[in-house]
């Protein structure tokens, strides 16, 4: 209803009053009463009248009218949308007037909260705040927060501090007024978390000194940094700061770590032992002749066997051959005619490299003297030969060697066989030799002997 029609209704009022004639004055008043005096919309509120004085009947009028059941009653309901102030008149049968006035609130239900301000984004087990602007009106504030997140405190006010755990979520809050709640205001908030330690490292579980070695871990999601430790004499040589990496290691064995790092902080170490291979034990004595003869076979040299070694390695003089025992720690050695004078080194071998060598300096003789007793009766034909040598010889009831071999001492042939008939042979297959004179040794427990034959 207008403030014009209000006015214009009041003057018709108290117009109709002055027709009756003079008023007398007498003791006359009234207190207005609303009860509930705050109503939220929708409800109604009894209006009631307390006059004192006054000569009956009474007449009653209250405004604005349009929200009254009846502004003619002493009591009529008020049904309001909004804050009201109703008036009221009362007049006794002398025409002397009173009034009052009451004011029923009307409630509504709150708006949403404002936005919540506070970090979208965490990291786990950290704590932040979370606030609203005040409502004047709210008379509660219900704050929802994730599953594993704690309010630490501030539930029921505009601002809380919550204590996140590992799960995303929403945050929200609603408004609680005597009329009602609010509809919420919400804010989703993302959690990261450190990243988890590393499941291992790959990579070579024993290195050499001074040598390098690659490793890496898995990829872990959330991850944007690799921390890598190493041991002090060992460094990154590229790779740092990534899942994987080039170390170039040192002089002692250690460990190796290895953890992920992103805005949340650091995960937990993952560590595993790098072990440090040595090179072989240096050899010792070499055991064996240390004068030998020219032209001769079947010298055995020895060292003992060698700590870290994987297998052996000997170097002999010039003429002379490894004719079994190669990679070991013993040996037999052929010496050519050409065979010189010279050490003969042995040492143990690994995957870091040769051993500390030994060495026995070697004599070389002609030892042609010592065959003149020996006379096995040799024979062969054809001579010269084309393909196939054939060897005779008398029964000795021997084992015998035969070695094909140049004037250089190299030789071409080597293979036994034995002789246990009246008229023993031995056949050779000489297609493969070169062409020219060569030499036919025949070596038995007696000594040996040697005849030439040319191969064309």
């Amino acid at each position: 209803m207008s403030k014009k029609y209000l006015a214009l209704e009041l003057f018709l009022f108290v117009l109709s009053l002055s027709l009756y004639g003079q008023t007398k004055p007498v003791l006359f008043s009234v207190v207005a009463h609303a009860t509930p005096e705050t109503i939220c919309q929708g409800q109604f509120s009894q209006l009631s009248a307390t006059v004192t004085g006054g000569v009956i009947p009474l007449t009653y009028l209250w405004y604005p009218s349009a929200t009254l059941s009846d502004p003619t009653s002493s009591s009529p309901v008020a049904t309001p949308f909004v804050s009201t102030m109703y008036h009221l008149v009362v007049q006794d049968q002398w025409l002397n007037n009173c009034t009052d006035s009451i004011l029923v609130i009307v409630g509504s239900v709150p708006p949403p909260p404002s936005a919540i301000t506070g970090p979208p984004d965490v990291c786990s087990d950290t704590s932040c705040t979370y606030s609203v602007d005040p409502y004047p009106e709210a008379s509660s504030y219900s704050w929802m927060v994730p599953p594993g997140a704690l309010i630490q405190y501030g539930q029921n006010t505009p601002s809380i501090r919550l204590l996140w755990g590992n799960t995303s979520g929403t945050v929200s809050v609603i408004i609680g007024t005597d009329c009602g709640t609010s509809v919420p205001s919400v804010l989703q908030v993302g959690v990261t978390s450190a990243p988890p330690a590393p499941l291992g490292i790959e990579g070579p579980e024993h290195l050499c000194q001074a040598d390098t070695g690659n490793y890496y871990t898995e990829t872990i999601p959330g991850a944007v940094h690799y921390n890598w430790t190493v041991p002090d004499d060992a460094m990154i040589i590229r790779g740092a700061g990534t899942s994987s990496v080039n170390i170039k290691w040192g002089l002692s064995q250690g460990d190796i770590s290895v953890s992920a790092e992103n805005s949340c902080g650091n995960g937990p170490l993952f560590s595993r032992t790098v072990a440090l291979d040595s090179l072989p034990a240096s050899a010792g004595t070499i055991t064996g002749a240390d004068t030998v003869c020219i032209g001769k076979g079947s010298y055995s040299y020895s060292i003992t066997s060698l700590g870290f070694a994987n297998s052996y390695g000997w170097t002999l003089p010039q003429g002379a051959v490894i004719t079994s025992g190669q990679h070991t720690n013993r040996i037999s050695v052929e010496f050519g005619l050409n065979a010189m004078p010279g050490p003969v080194t042995a040492f143990g071998i690994n995957t870091c490299g040769n051993g500390q060598a030994a060495i026995k300096n070697l004599i070389t003789k002609n030892c042609l003297g010592l065959d003149k007793n020996f006379d096995p009766g040799i024979t062969i034909s054809p001579n010269p030969v084309s393909e196939r040598l054939t060897i005779h010889t008398r029964d000795y009831g021997e084992k015998y060697e035969v070695v094909v071999l140049n004037l250089l001492g190299e030789i071409f042939y080597h293979s036994r066989f034995d002789c246990l008939g009246a008229d023993c042979s031995c056949e050779i297959n000489t297609t493969a030799f070169p062409h020219g004179m060569l030499y036919l040794k025949l070596y038995n427990a007696s000594g040996s002997s040697t005849v030439k034959f040319i191969v064309h």
